[in-house]
């Protein structure tokens, strides 16, 4: 996710969830006659998104079981319309130049915005009955639906050349790094599609702050829903539960939010890139090794992901200046939120440790209302929203110390392309130690 980050769970027991994932394994190796693309489809599928065993349901999946998200589903609509466009595109005639691609890109961007805004103006006037009497609203409806299908109608026809324009972009400083083969080919390609990313339903123990799973919603899910099914998993299962958003999801193609800046896009885009460079490398193939090997690897992807999408993004015209502080990490850029919230975190972690899960949730639902006196607006603190944001090591709900050890580590690096080669490599927290006294020791 990113958040970039995402599992489901295949069972309350860890052990199952392992036995589960092991089948996957051998299903995948009998996939090995499919076309090279599709058996990275498959491969992305089984490393980023564990299913339940044998596809049955699990009791979280069962609560949420008219709001779930398939990706599978999504996979099989997406991955040929991709390629489709791709080999058309190799046919003879008028290509549009990089400037043009450009301006389709930002084209795109903006009719996504408009399409969004128009949609949520429309469901906010049917709510609250703000059409006017009964013909006018009929005839005001039908202007509305009218002008949303026209915006909708743009933005499928600039999809696919804005896709290919970021893609493109994003690959040409791949390549300054020397991430391209002799063939002049990016592996993996970057390839993603636009599209609004699921909902993630994060499953942690009442008694502890640990991410145990995860189940994808309907992106469209209203707040009331989101906590119905907090409540129903707290209330039926005794687990924490928290309804997260995420900005792009590692899938093939991966999967990006398009009502993001442009320099947030960019940076997601390169996060999820990442992800699926790293699969084909001891890192990315330990990502669930362990809750540690997780968040080396999203705050990895985080730290390389925003450096190599500035790159992109200067590249094509933008200015780095502005805004600094909002694309800062949010340790550094809000200093005070993030002692609030890690102060909040070591509190909670130590009620929970003596036993004391009430009193725990009660000092969380407190200091949740302590941050909306403050301005600050988060819908919900309990176990399950620290134990997802927590993965991020320089997230204000993260007390990890891999963020800084993870920008020294950086700071040794000749370039971002060393340093992501240098990480590909670690397959434990042990060799990420090493590597980084290593390092350290080499330069100074």
């Amino acid at each position: 996710m990113d958040c970039q980050d995402e599992r489901e769970p295949k069972s309350e027991n860890p052990e199952s969830r392992g036995g589960a994932r092991r089948r996957l394994f051998r299903r995948l190796r009998r996939l090995r006659q499919l076309p090279k693309m599709a058996a990275i489809g498959a491969l992305a599928l089984v490393l980023l998104i564990p299913r339940s065993d044998d596809f049955r349901l699990t009791p979280v999946e069962l609560i949420a079981s008219e709001r779930l998200f398939s990706i599978l589903e999504w996979e099989v609509a997406n991955f040929p319309q991709k390629w489709f466009h791709i080999v058309g595109n190799l046919l003879p005639g008028a290509k549009p130049t990089r400037d043009e691609r450009l301006a389709i890109v930002d084209d795109y961007l903006e009719a996504a915005r408009r399409a969004d805004k128009e949609k949520r103006r429309i469901e906010g006037a049917a709510r609250t009955g703000g059409f006017g009497g009964a013909s006018a609203a009929s005839a005001s409806a039908a202007v509305a639906d009218d002008y949303l299908r026209e915006l909708l109608s743009e933005k499928r026809r600039l999809q696919p050349e804005a896709e290919e324009a970021v893609e493109a972009e994003v690959s040409a400083v791949l390549a300054e790094f020397g991430f391209q083969s002799r063939l002049g080919l990016i592996w993996p390609p970057v390839d993603f599609r636009f599209a609004q990313p699921p909902r993630l339903l994060v499953i942690s123990p009442r008694d502890e702050i640990n991410m145990v799973g995860g189940v994808f919603l309907d992106p469209e899910i209203a707040p009331f829903d989101r906590d119905a099914l907090e409540n129903r998993v707290v209330d039926e299962l005794d687990y924490s539960a928290y309804v997260d958003n995420i900005a792009g999801l590692a899938t093939f193609p991966n999967m990006v939010n398009d009502l993001y800046s442009t320099r947030t896009i960019l940076r997601t885009v390169a996060h999820e890139w990442l992800h699926a460079y790293w699969v084909f490398h001891p890192f990315g193939r330990n990502y669930f090794a362990s809750e540690e090997m997780t968040t080396l690897n999203e705050t990895a992807a985080t730290l390389a992901g925003d450096e190599l999408g500035d790159m992109v993004f200067e590249r094509m015209g933008g200015d780095l200046s502005e805004n600094a502080r909002r694309y800062a990490a949010q340790s550094r850029a809000d200093p005070n939120f993030t002692a609030f919230m890690r102060e909040t975190r070591l509190e909670a972690e130590r009620l929970l440790a003596e036993g004391m899960i009430d009193e725990a949730e009660d000092y969380m639902r407190k200091r949740q209302w302590d941050l909306r006196l403050r301005g600050y607006y988060i819908r919900k603190l309990n176990q399950a929203y620290f134990a997802f944001r927590g993965r991020y090591a320089d997230s204000a709900a993260s007390v990890s110390p891999i963020g800084d050890k993870m920008r020294e580590l950086r700071s040794h690096a000749a370039d971002i392309g060393e340093f992501i080669e240098w990480v590909s490599e670690v397959s434990t927290p042990a060799e990420f130690e090493a590597l980084l006294e290593r390092v350290g020791d080499a330069s100074g």
